[in-house]
């Protein structure tokens, strides 16, 4: 079973990235051991040629001018002694008359079969080299010739037995040297590996929590190294905040929900008990279900607009594109909105040029003002005022809606955007908590911008820039995004 578990823990160490790595790690260094290796043997190869030339060149010299100092005895001589001493083991040194008949031949000491008869069927010259290749083998001699005073031609020869011992002495010793290598460039690329995924390492310890536990609290160490990695942990770490500032942000919003949805469904089922608890008149069945109705439809216009939000927040929506005067839109939100605002004695005016116009879906521009001034009459004492304004400039319309209400605490200007975040103090007033959200959402869907500015206990204007041009929604769904 041990046997079996060493085994298994092998496989799936044959499986990771840092055995991976090790083996490319030692690979490359084997290729371009090799590469080397072979440009080394190349190198050494040419040199060793060139110095053989260059030997049989000077031995050449040598035997021209021993042979012009006196005759063929004495250049015999010569020969043998050099013969004798060794230094012609690898030369070869030929003697031809005036018609290139062999009259004096020193062979290379090395037992190689060179067919000798050949030089006589080739004229000898002095400005170039003869390759007399050897029977059945792949040695090559190379040979210099040169005119003896008397007609004759003197040719001495070199074969690449010596430089051969000393090409085989580097490759065996290469060789030996090179699995010496790749064991430690093995080792090597181990360490080096193990090294460089330790920053990885950390990610992984890192992780492990959240996903055992669902928290994303945790963050990754990070080292101060100036590289990738660095960067790598800095951005992990500002993902997990943005997931945690989400996550806490979903919680908020499904706390707000719950809340906001435990009021109109309490009085519902209370307004159903009271009903079945006494036996009313129909005229109190018809009253306990007008009741009902219209908690219910608070219900239903919450689910609304979250699914209204998700939809224009993800551009699953289809704006329908139109000519929009914002005139006539602020002039239906005021004959909309003058009951509820005379009921609170509140002002609400509206000052906009006739011939303002923008390109954008008027159902969801109309939904968006009205979120807006909905919003301001709630929020607006008795005796306050309430105002919609428009002006153009070069490039945009700018859309204002302010209010000489309570205004909002500064620790909230920022929150307000959220679903469902509604301030302590707006707990008290019925509402859905979600009218801004949907009102950001249309803003950047049509390709505008919405600022708010708020001062508490004086009142609070939103500015809202909407282009001139048409919408392109495959545009600004990328900007939905960042909702």
């Amino acid at each position: 079973m041990a046997r079996g578990m060493s085994s298994k823990r092998s496989r799936k160490f044959y499986k990771t990235f840092r055995f991976r790595l090790t083996v490319a790690f030692s690979l490359a260094f084997i290729v371009l051991s090799l590469l080397l290796f072979t440009f080394a043997y190349f190198l050494l190869s040419s040199s060793l040629q060139a110095n053989d030339r260059t030997a049989v060149t000077l031995k050449l010299k040598e035997y021209s001018d021993e042979y012009g100092n006196g005759s063929i005895d004495g250049l015999t001589r010569k020969i043998k002694i050099d013969s004798g001493s060794g230094t012609l083991r690898y030369f070869m040194v030929r003697v031809a008359d005036s018609q290139n008949k062999t009259i004096l031949l020193q062979q290379p000491a090395e037992n190689v079969n060179y067919d000798y008869l050949q030089l006589e069927r080739i004229v000898p010259k002095s400005e170039s080299w003869i390759q007399l290749k050897a029977n059945g083998e792949d040695d090559v001699l190379d040979i210099a010739s040169a005119r003896l005073p008397d007609s004759k031609v003197i040719q001495v020869g070199k074969g690449p037995e010596q430089r051969e011992d000393l090409l085989t002495h580097f490759q065996n010793n290469f060789l030996e040297e090179l699995f010496v290598a790749a064991l430690l460039s093995i080792a090597a690329g181990a360490f080096l590996s193990r090294q460089a995924l330790r920053p990885l390492q950390r990610f992984t310890k890192a992780l492990g929590p959240i996903i055992d536990t669902g928290q994303v609290k945790a963050r990754v160490p990070v080292l101060r190294s100036g590289d990738e990695f660095e960067e790598l942990g800095v951005r992990f770490n500002q993902a997990f905040e943005k997931i945690d500032t989400l996550i806490e942000g979903i919680r908020a919003s499904m706390d707000n929900v719950a809340h906001d949805l435990r009021t109109p469904m309490t009085r519902l089922r209370a307004v159903a008990e009271n009903a079945l608890q006494w036996d009313p008149s129909p005229e109190a069945y018809r009253e306990a279900l007008s009741d009902c109705l219209e908690e219910s439809e608070q219900v239903l216009r919450m689910l609304n607009m979250l699914m209204d939000i998700s939809e224009v927040e993800t551009g699953s929506v289809q704006l329908r594109i139109a000519t929009v005067n914002i005139s006539d839109l602020a002039t239906q939100i005021v004959d909309l909105y003058r009951g509820v605002a005379e009921d609170k004695n509140v002002s609400l005016t509206s000052i906009c040029p006739p011939s303002l116009i923008v390109q954008g879906d008027q159902e969801r521009l109309l939904q968006m003002l009205a979120n807006l001034v909905d919003n301001a009459i709630k929020y607006t004492p008795l005796g306050g005022r309430v105002e919609i304004n428009a002006s153009a400039n070069h490039s945009s319309v700018l859309l204002t809606v302010s209010d000489s209400g309570t205004g909002i605490p500064p620790e909230d200007v920022h929150k307000i955007w959220d679903r469902s975040f509604r301030g302590d103090k707006s707990r008290t007033q019925r509402g859905l908590g979600l009218g801004l959200s949907l009102v950001k959402a249309v803003v950047m869907a049509h390709g505008g911008t919405i600022d708010v500015e708020s001062i508490q206990g004086q009142g609070t204007k939103f500015s809202i820039h909407l282009p001139f041009i048409p919408v392109d929604q495959s545009r600004y769904a990328k900007n939905l995004s960042k909702l």
